[in-house]
């Protein structure tokens, strides 16, 4: 089928603008960079295979409706031009349950006299930003809710596991570390060229941050794996 590089829907040409069949659609980066993080969640999903806690059980799920988000995001960008702002309303909706579950995951380890507050406080941060972002029709929402899940519950927790002794935990930092630049990048649109843009360069740094944390998730399971055959031979 013929791709041709075109601007006559009247799609300014900073979002690359292409017809297939037909269609007009634009930003094709954005589907294959959205596309490669789908691909990345499910795999690893899939080879975490069957949780042993409840740590890994939000994991899973958060690779499962960070995948789910990231294949509704690049169908949202590419067909903006009959969606509108409202195509995008899937992947937002699916990314607020996403940072809800890796927030659930690290503070599944924590005091359980304070999971139920620390469980409500995601809900509430959840429900407001996503309103937020939906009535005011605003990405800003969902990534301040993605900064504090992200920087706050894995960054934090992470770090509070790492001084614990759990090793694991500082893939899981890293990854926050090499994510928190995708919240300059999207707030000062730093777009490095128009074939890779601020949501490019984003979603590359997530790649790598799912890679981090799912790193960590391995090494935290082999650890309690670990104490558990210690404790059998107490």
């Amino acid at each position: 089928m013929l791709v041709e590089f075109v601007s006559e829907c009247g799609i300014v040409s900073d979002k690359l603008p292409y017809t297939i069949g037909g269609l007009c659609l634009q930003e094709p980066m954005a589907l294959i960079t959205n596309w490669l993080i789908a691909a990345i969640c499910f795999i690893c999903f899939y080879n975490l295979g069957e949780p042993t806690s409840e740590f890994e059980k939000y994991w899973k799920r958060f690779y499962l409706f960070f995948g789910l988000s990231t294949v509704f995001g690049g169908l949202g960008h590419t067909f903006f031009f009959y969606t509108d702002i409202y195509g995008k309303f899937p992947c937002w909706i699916l990314g607020i349950f996403t940072s809800y579950n890796a927030g659930k995951a690290m503070i599944s380890l924590y005091t359980p006299s304070r999971t139920k507050l620390l469980t409500q406080l995601l809900i509430i941060k959840g429900i407001a930003l996503l309103t937020l972002a939906l009535t005011m029709k605003s990405f800003l929402f969902i990534t301040i809710d993605a900064i504090v899940a992200y920087l706050i519950f894995c960054g934090g927790f992470g770090i509070y596991f790492w001084k614990k002794g759990m090793q694991g935990f500082k893939y899981i930092v890293f990854g926050v570390l090499v994510l928190t630049p995708s919240a300059f990048i999207f707030l000062l649109k730093l777009n490095p060229h128009i074939w890779f843009n601020k949501d490019d360069l984003s979603h590359v740094l997530m790649m790598i941050t799912i890679i981090f944390f799912y790193v960590g998730i391995r090494f935290i399971r082999d650890y309690f794996e670990e104490q558990e055959k210690l404790n059998l031979l107490k």
